[in-house]
């Protein structure tokens, strides 16, 4: 498929029979299968995560960001080059951009690992959808994936949650008939297919085979969406947990559990969803699609919930930096690998130098964390410069002096859990605010 020569186009999909061959052929390792993630259920209550949530507050108002973990490798195509990035825990952004009476907005900003070209290429691309009111009271038909050619809005489809409707059949333990549209590699027109083709032999120096495209789920040009029908049932009789960080703050949220088998002609996927136990918005904190033992999934890692916009609010964090002189930060987004802020974080970085001005510290120190994942001298770097970055963003937008803060990098020499789960890299990958020599 030769793409336009004018800009550049993707869409994330499940190109399952294509992408699996590739990433066999290169090696790529994919992640597990669907029934140990329906083990990983049991155990998260041995987590750092604490206690239940609040979970009435977690509703879709405007300035919410959810961030997820996403096994996926990302696919750009304008004219006849395409590229395509790949790695370990790429993060994506899905914001609440605006909330009206008939509809939710949704942005959707996608990451790649550190890479010149993957900023260039992924900077382009923030994405919109829009979900009807109606839709998420009443549809069982979900659009999982998204391609730049979509329109905003799918009606009678819900994209970030299930229904009220299906949350509440799927309590009785009935069978409920679902629709999930994904972008599936075995593409009608052969478009899909093609460009794989070509990608895999620009990719990797070239080589024909190198391509490090893992797992499921990948971006593309232009993409048709294939929708697979079937029963979701269930799991356990009782709602599940999984740990989220919320404001910051780890804790356990429950979830309806539910799987099955769903088709499309010839071929099936192997489904589970784990929605948020909740009437008021049965959001998606983590699903899996399977087929032929490949795995593409996403899981919710942060729930970042709107600040306060009141004048002089620290929204909590002058008060908390004077009683222990440490705060971990939440809303400060990165792209994967890199020290570059996010747009995201601007509500984040205000109500931080608001803490600062009204902190009677001498000098505070910003540190940076990560997780294990590379070499200790690239985490060390990577986390001192996005202390350097955060401090820097403080001293330029909000005139804070530079004699009140140093920045620090520790990489991951101090985890707060076990690099050895999702989550538990999403949470050590951190910036604090602790009082200097407090560490």
């Amino acid at each position: 498929m030769t793409a336009p020569a004018t800009p550049a186009r993707f869409a994330i999909c499940a190109a399952l029979a294509v992408c699996s061959s590739l990433a066999a052929a290169a090696g790529a390792r994919t992640s597990t299968g669907a029934g140990a993630a329906h083990a990983g259920a049991a155990t998260y209550a041995g987590s750092a995560h604490g206690g239940p949530a609040d979970i009435a507050s977690i509703l879709p108002v405007t300035g919410l960001v959810l961030t997820s973990t996403v096994r996926s490798t990302y696919v750009v195509s304008s004219g006849n080059e395409s590229h395509s990035y790949s790695g370990t825990d790429i993060e994506q952004w899905d914001s609440v951009r605006d909330v009206s009476a008939d509809a939710i907005d949704y942005q959707v900003r996608v990451s790649a690992p550190a890479d010149a070209g993957a900023s260039a290429d992924l900077s382009k691309f923030v994405l919109h959808r829009r979900v009807r009111r109606q839709d998420i009271a009443q549809a069982t038909r979900i659009n999982l994936f998204y391609s730049s050619l979509d329109p905003q809005m799918f009606a009678g489809q819900t994209f970030e949650e299930t229904s009220m409707r299906g949350l509440m059949l799927l309590k009785t333990g009935a069978a409920v008939p679902y629709v999930i549209g994904v972008i599936d590699g075995e593409d009608p027109m052969g478009g899909i297919g093609a460009l794989l083709q070509r990608v895999a032999a620009q990719s990797g120096g070239g080589k024909a085979g190198d391509s490090p495209l893992a797992g499921m789920a990948s971006l593309f040009t232009t993409a048709g969406h294939t929708y697979y029908r079937g029963d979701l049932r269930r799991v356990e009789a009782a709602p599940v947990t999984l740990p989220v960080l919320l404001d910051g703050v780890p804790v356990l949220l429950p979830a309806l559990h539910v799987q099955g088998t769903l088709v499309n002609g010839g071929n099936s996927l192997q489904a589970q969803f784990w929605w948020l136990d909740s009437p008021a918005w049965p959001v998606t904190l983590k699903w899996s699609l399977s087929r032929e033992g490949h795995v593409a999934s996403q899981q919710v890692t942060k729930i970042d919930l709107p600040p306060p916009v009141a004048l002089g609010s620290s929204g909590g964090i002058a008060e908390q930096l004077n009683r222990s002189c440490h705060v971990e930060l939440s809303g400060i987004y990165f792209n994967t690998g890199s020290a570059t802020l996010l747009p995201e974080s601007q509500p984040a970085l205000r109500n931080i130098a608001q803490a600062v001005v009204q902190s009677k510290q001498p000098v505070l120190d910003i540190d940076g964390h990560t997780d294990n994942v590379g070499t200790a001298k690239l985490n060390q770097d990577l986390s001192l410069r996005r202390a350097q970055a955060v401090r820097q963003a403080l001293l330029s937008q909000f005139g804070i002096s530079p004699k009140k803060l140093t920045a620090n990098g520790f990489g991951f020499t101090r985890p707060v859990e076990s690099n050895d789960s999702v989550e538990g890299r999403a949470h050590n990958r951190r910036v604090e605010l602790t009082c200097a020599g407090s560490h």
